[in-house]
């Protein structure tokens, strides 16, 4: 027991001596730990101020970013817009300066270099005049187809008298009818609406000096007779 209870003071005194040893030893290092921590919570200090510096700073420059972006925009937006209403404004312009002036270059055209009553009256005289010589011109057409019928008609009836001044012997007798007089012909050849037999009766009766028919006058008999003919198998035919 005694033993133990030396061994336990010397072991206190053991911890008592190293305590204070610690403690000269901490007494030793103390400035030079303090200015450590001093350091550190310096370094530490001015670590978070430059933290929260940059966060401020980068902070400004994306709120100065955004506002000189928007600023520039607006001002870039509103001068278009001023340009585009501008341009509109000058086309809105002009088209109404082209309406004004084609107004006024038709009152100015009407009045002082196409008087349109002037005009309207002019138009109306040369329809008239249009009109008096298309009459004109048609009462000289009128005439000279009548003219040229009428000849024509006189010249067809010199023809066909000289044609039937020489062919008497075609008319009919009493005992024999005419070529051109037919018993069973329910119409009978006419030429200038009048029979044809009638035709040679009066010519050899104006013209009694006989003359033989050349080959024109026997073949335009011919063919009118075979015209004829044929009119009246036709006539006939429809009578059937």
């Amino acid at each position: 027991m005694a033993l133990f209870l030396q061994q336990r003071q010397a072991r206190k005194q053991e911890v008592i001596d190293s305590y204070y040893e610690a403690l000269i030893e901490t007494e030793k290092y103390r400035e030079k730990e303090k200015q450590a921590a001093i350091d550190i919570q310096k370094n530490w200090r001015m670590l978070k101020v430059k933290w929260h510096y940059q966060t401020i700073l980068k902070s400004c420059r994306l709120i100065q970013r955004v506002f000189q972006g928007y600023s520039k925009g607006r001002k870039v937006f509103f001068r278009k817009q001023e340009s585009d209403k501008r341009q509109k404004q000058l086309a809105f312009f002009h088209e109404m300066a082209k309406i004004v002036q084609k107004y006024y270059r038709g009152y100015y055209s009407r009045k002082y270099e196409h008087d349109f009553y002037a005009r309207k009256n002019y138009l109306n005289h040369v329809q008239e005049k249009n009109e008096e010589v298309r009459k004109k011109l048609e009462d000289y057409q009128k005439t000279l187809s009548l003219e040229e019928q009428k000849r024509q008609e006189a010249t067809a009836r010199t023809e066909f008298a000289e044609l039937a001044g020489n062919l008497h012997h075609l008319c009919s007798t009493k005992a024999i009818p005419g070529v051109y007089n037919a018993p069973y012909a329910m119409v009978k050849p006419q030429a200038f609406n009048v029979e044809i037999e009638t035709h040679l009766r009066s010519t050899f009766k104006a013209n009694y000096q006989w003359k033989p028919p050349n080959k024109e006058k026997i073949e335009f008999f011919r063919t009118l007779s075979q015209e004829q003919q044929k009119i009246m198998q036709q006539q006939k035919i429809t009578t059937r």
